[in-house]
């Protein structure tokens, strides 16, 4: 590899199908529409957006729409994966503009966005055949890797966000482990920026672009002085990975 790749993560967006209403006092489509912005006046060269999962709060038909046609105007790939907050069947079909739940190559790397929706809850679990389909492929590419799923399989410090983490955390830290060529695990689901450990690999965990949640928390609460933001992720020659988070403070004035 001779040149540096970068990728933008933006996640938990939660649009809904009317472009004007507004989730928990937030008028979310200007919020990621001020977030997407930043992020492409910052990185106008960028080589892929990845969308992290809660994409459209209401999982309705014309929230996925409208967002495919945003997508279509960006003239790059697109990796695209479900939240809690989705209809997996709707993204799948209506995101014509992404690859969804698919593993693809970028430069000498090669990137997996998983699948960890539940019907019916805001927990997120991989199972047995999506983690042999992984192991499968692990074994049979060797580049250097990262994987992209909706929620952690980390602690986060917050525990009522852990309790709706990744049931299935634990066989994906014994997967991964086998497998050096994956340089890290980038997610979405719990509204703040941490960075943990998933035994030797680095678990990133990126703001959303809307309203956040209050770090180290017991139970539900909502971060008043959070900032939306995004992730951008620097793939360099030699297989190292590099992650910075954004805040985009004027993407704020979207609530209120």
């Amino acid at each position: 590899m001779t040149d540096n790749y970068q990728i933008l993560h933006l996640t938990d967006m939660h649009l809904l199908g009317d472009e004007q209403a507004r989730l928990h006092g937030w008028h979310v489509q200007q919020a990621f529409d001020t977030v997407l912005a930043d992020a492409l006046a910052r990185y106008p060269d960028f080589d892929l957006l990845v969308l992290g999962g809660d994409l459209v709060d209401d999982e309705s038909v014309a929230g996925y729409a409208r967002l495919n046609t945003q997508l279509a105007t960006l003239g790059r790939p697109v990796l695209a994966m479900a939240g809690n907050h989705d209809d997996p069947d709707r993204i799948v079909r209506l995101l014509t503009h992404a690859q969804v739940h698919t593993d693809i190559t970028l430069g000498g790397w090669r990137l997996y966005a998983l699948n960890t929706h539940i019907a019916g809850s805001d927990a997120g679990y991989l199972g047995d055949a999506q983690r042999a389909e992984l192991k499968r492929r692990l074994d049979r590419y060797r580049e250097p890797s990262i994987v992209f799923a909706h929620h952690p399989p980390v602690a986060t410090g917050s525990a009522w966000i852990d309790a709706i983490g990744l049931e299935d955390r634990e066989e994906l830290a014994r997967l991964l482990a086998d497998y050096p060529q994956v340089r890290g695990v980038v997610c979405g689901h719990a509204h703040q920026c941490a960075q943990q450990s998933l035994g030797t690999i680095d678990c990133w965990i990126t703001p959303s672009t809307m309203r956040q949640f209050l770090p180290q928390s017991t139970q539900f609460a909502a971060d008043p002085d959070g900032i939306p933001g995004y992730r951008v992720l620097t793939f360099e020659p030699h297989g190292t990975l590099t992650g910075k988070t954004i805040r985009v403070p004027s993407a704020a004035h979207a609530c209120g």
